[in-house]
C-alpha cells in the first residue's frame, strides 16, 4: 500500500497549512500539518489496474492499483479523487522513567464495504524515547537519540530546556493520517 500511496500524494505539488504550537505547561512544542489534494481519473485500465490522475494544475500521475485498493472496478475516467494527509508531531522534553531507547507504532486502516465506490483510511502512531544527547540552551538546540535516528532539533523556547541535560530521556509522539476517497464524476448538464 505504500507505493500507491506515494504515488497518490505525488498527484500535485503539495499546498500545505501548518499550524505550530507550544504548551509552556506540558513542556511540549506540536506541529500540525494538514493537506488536500483533488485529482481526476484521467485513464484507467481495469485489466492491468493502471491508473493515470490528473492533478488540479494539470499534472499527470500514473501508478498501478495494488491489491489493497478494493473495489477499483467501480472507478471509471472522469470520477474524482481526493486525498486528504494530516501530520501532528508533538515532541516533549517530559523525563521519561524508561532507560531504554524505544520505538513503538501503532497503525489502523479501515476500506469501504464491497460494492461501494473506493475508500480508505490509514492511521499511524509512532511513540518514542530518546535520549538526550546535547544540549545548547543558549542556542534553544537539542539532540535526541531514538531507536532509530538522531535529530538535532531548534526548540522554540529555550527555557524549555531548563530541566534537560545531556542522558535525559524524553519522549515524543507523532501521527499521521491519510483518507481516500473516490467519488462519481459530476453528471454533465443537458444540452439545451
Amino acid at each position: 500500500m505504500k507505493r500507491n500511496l506515494v504515488a497518490l500524494l505525488a498527484v500535485v505539488a503539495f499546498a500545505s497549512a501548518t499550524a505550530v504550537a507550544q504548551d509552556k505547561k506540558a513542556g511540549a512544542v506540536g506541529a500540525l500539518e494538514y493537506t488536500k489534494v483533488t485529482a481526476t481519473v484521467e485513464a484507467i485500465d481495469q485489466s492491468t489496474r493502471a491508473v493515470t490522475l490528473k492533478g488540479e494544475k494539470g499534472d499527470l500521475v500514473s501508478f498501478v492499483a495494488g491489491p489493497e485498493v478494493k473495489n477499483l472496478a467501480q472507478v471509471s475516467k472522469g470520477d474524482i479523487v481526493t486525498i486528504e494527509y494530516a501530520q501532528a508531531v508533538l515532541v516533549g522534553l517530559e523525563k521519561s522513567k524508561s532507560t531504554v531507547r524505544e520505538r513503538v507504532v501503532t497503525e489502523g486502516k479501515q476500506g469501504a464495504p464491497k460494492g461501494q465506490m473506493p475508500a480508505g483510511i490509514v492511521v499511524r502512531d509512532v511513540a518514542v524515547v530518546a535520549s538526550v544527547e546535547a544540549v545548547d540552551a543558549k542556542k534553544g538546540i537539542v539532540t535526541l537519540r531514538g531507536p532509530e535516528h538522531t535529530v538535532t532539533m531548534k526548540v522554540k523556547d529555550p527555557a524549555m530546556l531548563k530541566d534537560v541535560k545531556t542522558g535525559d530521556m524524553v519522549k515524543a509522539s507523532y501521527t499521521e493520517a491519510m483518507a481516500v476517497r473516490v467519488e462519481k464524476a459530476p453528471a454533465a448538464a443537458p444540452k439545451k
